[in-house]
């Protein structure tokens, strides 16, 4: 998995939660305990708010509940996605549902319907 996608994914997996220890990144996504701490750094970088806290009830506290910001579309780019997403739907033929068998030297062109 790259960089990247496991950052995603830890902001993903921290989204529902309020604590969090080092080993839990650990153990969910099986880095090292290096990684995890290079990854909490990264997150941090990226805008994810948390404090530390140390001994037996410590961890890692996120001081905000939205990780993850809502998306927000305006009418031009919904109906620019429904529009493209139609269109994809509609779609019926393309350059690469032909096949074509090589039989004795002839080639013979099928056309899938």
């Amino acid at each position: 998995m790259k960089k990247s996608e496991r950052l995603n994914q830890e902001l993903i997996y921290l989204s529902d939660k309020k604590v969090f220890h080092l080993k839990e990144l650990e153990e969910a996504f099986a880095i090292s305990e290096r990684t995890a701490l290079r990854d909490i750094a990264d997150l941090e970088q990226l805008g994810l708010a948390f404090y530390s806290e140390t001994g037996r009830s410590g961890g890692y506290h996120i001081t905000n509940s939205k990780l993850l910001l809502p998306i927000r579309f305006n009418t031009a780019e919904i109906n620019a996605i429904f529009f493209g997403l139609q269109a994809i739907k509609n779609i019926s033929e393309t350059p690469y549902s032909n096949a074509y068998q090589k039989n004795s030297g002839q080639v013979i062109k099928e056309f899938a319907y």
